[in-house]
């Protein structure tokens, strides 16, 4: 939106060539930040245009100019926070968030300032993408003591960086496509943030790439990070005490997450967002100590979380509608051959959702039309499985959820139960309490009727919760020694392309309750 802003002081004298305003006026345009967009992303503008980003997003940005001698950045900028700044020269601009992009890469914008005769200038030529030297796939070995990042930076298409055993203190950025990015030992190649970076593997833009055996610890913002890419892969990975994510996919299709472990984020140990179809599994994984186990926020589309383990979370498994990102409502979804036991952890490091979240095993919030089937949902203080609303600036209703074949018991509120929401049926569960009472007659499958007076009460959502805990104090437990890929010397490079997600549902079989047991420490 274009407005007139007007400035508290006169504007000092500009440099040569700037276009001189009143000192009391100029023209002002909004920048929208979510998770993780600028929008709009490209602004057109005459010079003297002051442009101010709000972050409406849930989690924080920043504002960095591609030119590190531009003499203006942001600081963090908090949700429902803002920056500007005064373009008031003709030229291109372009920015990003660190934490979550680069240069033309994965969050970004441009600024382009008209001339004076109200054309445009021209942008500055981008790099050729590499070539490959001899067209054979390369492997790229680092030794201890030697950076991820050069090799990273040295690799091309389907190459493969292999990494041996010991800790390195860097943020790996990955621009390439298909590279294949894998530890020589999930337990001992350690990539650690110190608390002071930001993301253990960020992969911008770069399409097939996949990351494997390796633990990311310590980092500011996420373990493991894909966004914007098609094809993706996450296998073997442990990340503990992350400040955000634990192993995270954003506006990316066509990608697994498996047989890894994630703890300590105060948002999701394993998040998909922003995708439709996201055409994504999540199988064999397990989720302890963070604020959600699972968060999907406006993930949709031939999308299955699978035959995982989800415990001592603040909550289990959270698919949901938001308005920090695009692509609102949530919807289709499938959840099933899920352990989740035991999500009352309120010592956890938690964003604010995950504090009014706490103490519940699968809750569709805001969420639409998923399949939730033959998961194994036990001891939970509110509710086992639950349909309710999303109150975010939006109100989300959960609608035409489907729960069936699960087996539910242990819960303080109810086993099952709904709170508003259209359509939302159940069949052949097995469950002790319910609201409302006798819920498979009241919503039966296919068929549900209007909802009746007896359903969950919101006052013990919206109460008062144990607040957040800091990650990097939280008493988070060490990972246990995990099992790793096997023969990963040898074991041929697979990047993540042609990846097709078709998950047979009918063969997913309900968890046996000890399914927690291999993760004992």
């Amino acid at each position: 939106m274009l407005a007139v802003g007007l400035v508290a002081a006169a504007l000092g004298a500009p440099p040569a060539g700037a276009v001189q305003l009143p000192a009391d006026e100029y023209e002002e345009v909004d920048v929208q930040m979510l998770d993780n967009d600028y929008i709009p992303q490209t602004l057109t503008l005459d010079a003297g245009t002051n442009v101010v980003w709000t972050n409406d997003g849930r989690t924080e940005h920043n504002v960095i100019p591609d030119d590190s001698d531009a003499g203006w950045k942001s600081n963090t900028i908090k949700p429902d926070k803002t920056y500007d700044h005064l373009f008031d020269q003709p030229g291109v601009y372009g920015y990003f968030c660190s934490f979550h992009g680069a240069p033309k890469r994965g969050m970004y914008g441009t600024v382009i300032v008209k001339n004076a005769d109200g054309t445009v200038p021209k942008a500055a030529k981008e790099r050729a993408p590499k070539p490959r030297v001899n067209g054979k796939p390369r492997v790229l070995r680092v030794a201890e003591g030697q950076r991820i990042q050069k090799a990273v930076d040295k690799a091309a298409p389907g190459d493969m960086v292999l990494i041996e055993p010991g800790v390195y203190e860097e943020a790996v950025t990955v621009t390439t496509d298909r590279l294949v990015l894998r530890g020589l030992d999930r337990n001992k190649v350690i990539l650690d943030g110190g608390y002071t970076l930001d993301n253990g593997v960020k992969v911008l833009d770069a399409d097939g790439v996949a990351v494997e055996n390796m633990t990311a610890r310590r980092y500011t913002r996420n373990g493991f990070f894909w966004t914007g890419v098609t094809g993706y892969r996450g296998s073997y990975l442990t990340t503990t005490r992350t400040g955000d994510y634990g192993v995270y996919a954003f506006d990316s299709t066509d990608g697994i997450f498996e047989h890894s472990f994630a703890s300590g984020s105060p948002d999701a140990g394993y998040y998909i967002g922003q995708c439709n179809p996201c055409n994504a599994v999540i199988r064999d994984v397990f989720a302890e100590w963070n604020g959600l186990g699972y968060s999907g926020t406006n993930a949709s589309g031939n999308l299955y979380v699978i035959d995982s383990v989800w415990t001592k979370n603040r909550a289990g498994i959270v698919p949901n509608s938001g308005d920090g990102e695009l692509l609102a409502p949530q919807h289709d979804a499938v959840f099933a051959g899920n352990l989740v036991i035991d999500n009352n952890n309120d010592k956890t490091p938690a964003i604010d959702a995950a504090v009014l979240g706490s103490y519940n095993g699968i809750i569709a919030a805001g969420a639409n039309g998923n399949l939730i089937t033959k998961n194994r949902v036990i001891d939970h203080e509110y509710v086992g499985i639950g349909a309710l609303p999303n109150p975010d600036k939006t109100f989300w209703s959960s609608n035409d959820n489907t729960f069936t074949d699960n087996v539910v018991e242990g819960s303080g509120l109810a086993d099952l139960g709904t709170l508003g929401g259209d359509r939302n049926c159940f069949a052949g569960n097995t469950f002790e309490t319910s609201r409302p009472a006798n819920i498979e007659q009241v919503y039966p499958c296919p068929n549900a009727v209007p909802a009746p007076q007896d359903q969950l009460p919101p006052d013990p959502f919206l109460a008062d919760k144990p607040p957040s805990v800091d990650y990097r104090k939280a008493k988070t437990p060490k990972p246990p020694k995990l099992p790793g890929m096997r023969n990963p010397a040898k074991a041929r490079p697979r990047s993540a392309v042609d990846i097709v997600i078709a998950v047979d549902v009918d063969a997913v079989e309900l968890p046996d309750e000890n399914a927690i047991a291999r993760f004992k420490r």
